[in-house]
């Protein structure tokens, strides 16, 4: 029987990725089937955990949950996943003596819900308590209640660590729980524990105790906390160090928590932290609802952080600064993930969405709001403006395939929750709310948030009810007709896949300007994505005006005029739509406008009459309109020219992704050196400003700046660069004690650490390595480590990516990072396929069969393929381990990226060489 099913199941599975790969499968399954039934609704949890380390990785506990029954039945339905429990020793009450009869338990592991049925109905209306011993394994999974490690330098002795990581659907893993963000209870947690350990929590600690069962253990009991979701719940245990900071009596105590090692790498989150919270105190106007605040660094941990209420948990290289080695971007990276954290604190935590398909309710809130917490610490750094850049092209490019989703999807299982935590939910979620600050006017914005945030708090919230409260305060305000909502208009990008490209078509004849607008698709549809249509904010400027300081949409072109005639003079060169990017959309203009355009940027006296913003977007679209075949890559190619005497950041960061796109397709072709010449003549100019490696910069935009030229310069193989690289290098190779006197200028480590392996052989290699391993600071680790994935030698990038399985030195956390920095490499997309085709079953295993993580390594070789050879076997090679992947989305996602490789190497390769020569 057991083989005949096994048959069945793997027949299955390629007859669903066989139709994923034709485009034609459908979910057909109804959220309301992962969904709890509405019976009961908890009001409270008391959770007593005792944590076994070292010996035994087990935890053992027991859960009291006092509900209320909403609706008559006679079973209780809840949550519980890979738990040991007892059935004879689940007990139901009705609060006081009586004990509710039970008459069956069981689970159901596939929905992972447990059912506790009685022979008797529960009435509507009464509370009843739920108690449920329970019993589960510590592993090493990252997520649910898991372990971590380190080794103290003291002593050499390795150091375990338990703690929690329940989001989006993992509570569950740890205590049986109604695991559903609308479900909110207050949480009274104890945690038991050895001696010599500590444990904290999302609340305050208010008492220890001795255990009387065993002399080494205690029990500490903290402050019943306030309502919250499940996945928020926190804890953990380890001999990890506190650094309080500083405080004012009533302000939130705020701490940082951490290997005793990294102690001087505290202070910055500690004053960071500390700040931020206030300053988001007042921008949201409700004060910060906990007593304290805790921040703590785990060694392994699978994303940056994750915003716990109360105890806000971050990878080593999210939370800690080393002073004496940080790089600027080290100091932007982590001080916008701990204003992200923060941020959540209100947005997600106080209001939490009612389910996960709102997602982007709280991390594009985070991730917007962030940039206001980041810009409040630095406000020389123009960060708003930048991150607004960053997220603008981020999404244009992930949002512009037919396999992309809406911003408020549909999650019905825990694999699908997990996945929608993506791009279109930080960054796009994100940029619109960018672009709704514009087109409502920062005060009424600020307001409505506010606003909204006072009536949902301690609750949960649905996309319209923020709609709702930033209508209701735009009427108020007459910042929006009063025959608009926000709702009308946004629904148009929250519910819809994708966004528009604006047509602008002038008649020079009549003097007018006509507007229209489809669905922009990297790989055009023949016309089926037309019906989409969207609330598109007009502004404009003309080379007459020149005017991009209005950002505030005078009009709207919507689905009643989707085709809309203005007059615009004939003695205007050139119009613009789109003023400083305020709307999430592309411009594409008839050919005339574009020349007038390209011939004001590439005046060196005028172009700068052209906002950074929009030569940023003009960068942008032409690129991708030549891309997709809208725009000849001729005119692409003369507007590029301008880069010549272009001199600020932003516009050559747009630059550089989209020559990055053509240059990684031209990889390993014959023609790979022709661009890389082109390349030579379009950097050097701005080169030339940058080129002397050590000397120092202080202004912000000017260090990412002449890092991304020094980077860009030297992946060329400008000879200078490599040059001065390969003897910086070798210069402190030669030192004496290379960990304590790194002479590299600290903010081109990353580039000087790549080029120097590239071009290096085993000795350049094994002594990176070395100083990998000896290394205590967690983003000097990961500059190394990303590094050594440069090499130009296959065995030694085969060794490397076997050790991400088999070397413990290499953290679970970091494998996938190794993988993408050999796949991007020039000489490693074979070895890193190879890699994978040969050890799936093993990576598999490595990540407990999580399709999440297998799907991103097919994604990272699959985007790098380009014949239709290599599309039938990637399809084969999916159709043979579809049990593995188990991601339909991905796989669209993989096959489509490779049908865009395949059109543009089919379509445009010789056109873009005619233009390189």
């Amino acid at each position: 029987m057991q083989s005949v099913r096994m048959d069945f199941v793997v027949f299955k599975m390629i007859s669903i990725i066989a139709l994923f790969l034709m485009g034609s499968v459908e979910n057909s399954k109804d959220i309301n089937e992962i969904k709890l039934p509405t019976n009961f609704k908890p009001i409270s949890y008391r959770l007593n955990v005792t944590t076994h380390l070292e010996d035994k990785f087990m935890f053992e506990g027991v859960v009291d949950i006092q509900m209320i029954c909403i609706e008559a039945t006679d079973t209780i339905v809840l949550h519980s996943n890979i738990l040991k429990i007892d059935k004879k020793d689940v007990v139901v009450t009705n609060g006081s003596e009586y004990v509710v009869p039970v008459a069956s338990v069981s689970f159901n592991p596939w929905k992972e819900l447990m059912y506790v049925r009685s022979t008797v109905n529960f009435k509507t209306g009464d509370k009843y308590v739920l108690t449920i011993p329970f019993m589960g394994k510590i592993t090493d999974a990252l997520l649910g209640y898991y372990k971590s490690s380190y080794v103290d330098k003291e002593n050499n002795q390795t150091k375990w660590l338990a703690v929690t990581q329940f989001e989006p659907a993992d509570a569950r893993r740890a205590f049986p729980c109604f695991d559903e963000p609308a479900l909110k209870a207050k949480f009274k947690i104890i945690l038991g524990h050895k001696k010599g350990l500590t444990a904290i929590s999302n609340m305050r600690k208010i008492n220890e105790s001795e255990s009387l069962s065993n002399p080494d253990y205690v029990f500490d009991e903290f402050e019943e906390s306030v309502p919250m979701s499940t996945y928020l719940v926190a804890y953990m245990v380890s001999d990890l160090v506190f650094f309080e900071s500083d405080s004012q009596d009533g302000e939130v105590k705020f701490r940082i928590i951490a290997r005793k090692d990294t102690a001087n790498q505290t202070e910055f989150a500690k004053k960071a932290g500390s700040s931020i919270l206030k300053y988001y105190e007042d921008y949201f106007d409700e004060k910060f609802p906990l007593s304290k605040q805790d921040m703590v660094a785990i060694p392994d941990f699978s994303a940056a952080a994750m915003e716990n209420w109360g105890l806000v948990t971050y990878r080593e290289i999210a939370l800690l600064i080393d002073p004496d080695v940080a790089a600027i971007d080290n100091i932007r990276s982590v001080v916008s993930v701990i204003a992200h954290e923060l941020a959540h604190q209100w947005f997600g935590n106080l209001v939490t969405m009612k389910w996960w398909s709102d997602i982007w309710l709280n991390e594009g809130f985070a991730t917007y709001v962030a940039a206001y917490g980041v810009n409040f610490l630095y406000p020389k750094w123009n960060y708003i403006q930048l991150k607004a850049v960053e997220n603008y092209l981020s999404i244009l490019k992930d949002d512009s395939l037919k396999s992309s989703h809406p911003l408020s999807v549909s999650a019905k299982n825990p694999n699908e929750i997990a996945k929608i935590f993506d791009t279109i939910s930080y960054t796009k979620g994100s940029f619109l709310l960018h672009m709704m600050n514009m087109f409502l006017g920062e005060n009424t914005f600020k307001q409505g948030i506010r606003n909204y945030i006072n009536k949902h708090k301690f609750s949960n919230a649905e996309q319209d009810d923020l709609w709702n409260s930033l209508t209701e305060e735009a009427h108020r305000q007459g910042t929006l007709n009063k025959n608009l909502t926000v709702k009308l208009i946004m629904d148009t990008w929250t519910l819809q896949t994708g966004y528009p490209v604006l047509k602008v078509v002038r008649d020079y004849s009549a003097d007018t300007v006509t507007l229209s607008q489809e669905r922009f698709l990297t790989i055009k549809s023949n016309g089926t994505d037309k019906k989409s249509c969207w609330w598109i904010p007009l502004t404009t400027t003309t080379s007459t005006e020149a005017n991009f300081n209005q950002t505030k949409a005078k009009s709207w072109l919507n689905c009643e005029n989707n085709n809309l005639t203005l007059p615009l003079a004939k003695d205007n060169e050139w119009v613009i739509y789109n003023v400083q990017m305020a709307g999430l959309f592309r411009v594409m203009y008839d050919t005339r406008n574009w020349m007038g355009i390209i011939s004001t940027l590439n005046d060196p006296n005028k172009y700068k009459t052209i906002h950074t913003l929009n030569r940023v977007q003009l960068i942008d679209d032409s690129f991708s309109f030549s891309q997709n075949g809208d725009l000849d890559y001729g005119i692409t190619f003369q507007l590029l020219k301008y880069l010549k005497h272009e001199s600020e950041y932003a516009p050559w960061l747009a630059a550089s992704d989209g020559f990055t796109s053509i240059y990684e397709l031209m990889q390993r072709t014959t023609d790979q050196a022709l661009f890389q010449n082109y390349m030579q003549r379009i950097l050097s100019p701005v080169y030339s400003r940058f080129r002397n490696m050590t000397t120092k910069l202080n202004d912000f935009e000017e260090i990412r700046f002449k890092n991304l030229i020094i980077a860009e310069a030297c992946r060329y193989r400008i000879n200078d660069c490599t040059e001065q690289v390969i003897n910086l290098f070798s210069k402190w190779m030669n030192t004496t004690n290379p960990d304590q006197n790194n002479i590299l200028p600290v903010e081109l480590k990353s580039v000087i650490y790549c080029q120097a392996i590239k071009y290096g052989g085993v000795a350049e290699w094994d002594f990176l390595w070395e100083r990998y391993k000896r290394s205590n600071v967690a983003s000097e680790k990961v500059k190394l480590l990303t590094a050594l994935g440069c090499s130009s030698d296959t065995w030694l990038l085969n060794r490397f990516l076997n050790w991400t399985l088999d070397n413990s030195i290499i953290r679970k956390q970091d494998a996938i990072t190794v993988f993408y920095y050999v796949t991007k490499s020039d000489d490693g997309f074979l070895t890193a396929k190879n890699f994978l085709y040969s050890r799936l079953e093993d990576i598999a295993n490595y990540f407990n069969n999580r399709g999440s993580a297998m799907s991103k390594y097919i994604r990272l070789i699959g985007s790098r393929m380009k014949t239709n050879e290599e599309l039938e076997e990637i399809k084969m090679f999916m159709i043979r381990t579809y049990y593995y992947i188990q991601d339909g989305l991905s796989i669209d996602d993989t096959v489509e990226s490779m049908n865009i490789n395949i059109e543009w190497m089919s379509k445009f390769y010789r056109k873009i060489v005619n233009h390189l020569i």
